[in-house]
């Protein structure tokens, strides 16, 4: 790297929608259209795109299967290497196509490679002792309407990607879960089980074999049509990334919620009820940069979800809640215990 000189990280996220018709193809072209325009315009570089999310929608899984790869054929050839790249059938509003992209400017050359292994691809960032690896499309490719074998697929996945690079699932700072209508209940041998709390009770097997002293990710259970269930992730290196879990004043952790508030599982035999396995957000302290990843935030007080009739006002809440926990005061905290180098979060018990 002589000539170079290191920098400042910069983690950019990027979102682009379609401003011509036809194909879902062309609708993607069209966002990689602007997205190089907006990399000439700004001066940053293509490769250093770490992962993309392409959101679209299918009305049934063999056309989701189907347009998935051809969304990854005209993805491949607009990248000379493909990032780490997740399909998900989400609809967006104009039922068409986004594009997101996640960035890691200020990289050097020779300081991010993409690996593959299994069908899955990561990216990983090293400078010195700091090490980032960022993962996305973490999922089977079988067993679609099966949402336990498809959670602990993808788990296993993630578990092996991590093991790769030396980690595990505590050095896992941010996570995105997708899930196949999320809320579905299905019935087996006379019991309902909600996909969520099916996935919830997968992740908690494998979150319960390491130790999570700072704290759980900051996550985001989100649904999507069809697909089983896809997961994205960030984890960095312990020895030389500082990170901490941000509590929200207003909201319990999800990870102490009661069974009251927990839906049914009956398809696991070494079933029990598990709490969502996630902080409310994450400070992360890398080269010089400070960044806060947002977990998925409702309109909830406690641990009880409020206005349930009204769109609006679960919106209003929703982004009073995010202010609340991004305010000044709040993260404050967080510097003060990274800071101090305390543990300020307890580990919660497997099944609660």
């Amino acid at each position: 790297m002589e000539g170079f000189k290191a920098a400042n990280l910069n983690l950019l996220n990027v979102r682009f929608l379609p401003e011509t018709g036809g194909s879902l193809c062309g609708k993607l072209n069209d966002c990689y259209r602007q997205f190089s325009e907006l990399v000439e315009k700004n001066g940053i570089k293509r490769w250093f795109t770490v992962k993309q999310t392409i959101f679209f929608k299918a009305s049934a899984l063999p056309e989701y299967l189907q347009s998935k790869q051809e969304l990854f054929s005209c993805a491949n050839k607009f990248f000379p290497e493909l990032p780490p790249t997740s399909i998900i059938s989400q609809a967006p509003d104009n039922d068409s196509v986004v594009l997101e992209l996640t960035l890691l400017a200020g990289v050097l050359p020779g300081e991010l490679v993409t690996k593959e292994a299994s069908g899955v691809r990561w990216s990983v960032f090293s400078r010195g002792r700091t090490r980032l690896v960022f993962a996305a499309g973490v999922y089977n490719e079988e067993n679609y309407d099966d949402i336990l074998r498809q959670s602990t697929s993808s788990f296993e996945l993630a578990k092996q990607i991590l093991g790769a690079e030396g980690m595990s699932f505590s050095n896992v700072v941010r996570q995105w879960n997708y899930i196949a209508q999320i809320t579905k209940d299905i019935k087996v041998d006379a019991k309902y089980s909600q996909h969520y709390q099916i996935f919830n009770d997968v992740r908690s097997k494998y979150y319960g074999t390491v130790n999570f002293e700072n704290g759980y990710p900051a996550a985001t259970g989100i649904g999507m049509d069809w697909g089983g269930v896809v997961i994205d992730f960030i984890a960095v290196s312990p020895d030389a990334v500082q990170s901490v879990g941000i509590k929200s004043p207003v909201q319990l952790d999800a990870y102490i919620y009661s069974k009251e508030v927990l839906a049914d599982n009956g398809t696991m035999s070494d079933f029990c009820r598990t709490t969502p396995k996630f902080e409310r957000a994450r400070l992360v302290i890398v080269c010089g940069a400070k960044w806060i990843f947002i977990s998925g935030t409702a309109a909830i007080v406690g641990q009880a979800s409020d206005h349930p009739n009204s769109v609006e006002l679960q919106t209003e809440m929703t982004i009073d809640n995010i202010r609340r926990l991004i305010s000044a005061e709040n993260i404050r905290v967080g510097v003060i215990i990274i800071i101090g180098k305390l543990s300020f979060l307890p580990m919660s018990k497997y099944c609660r």
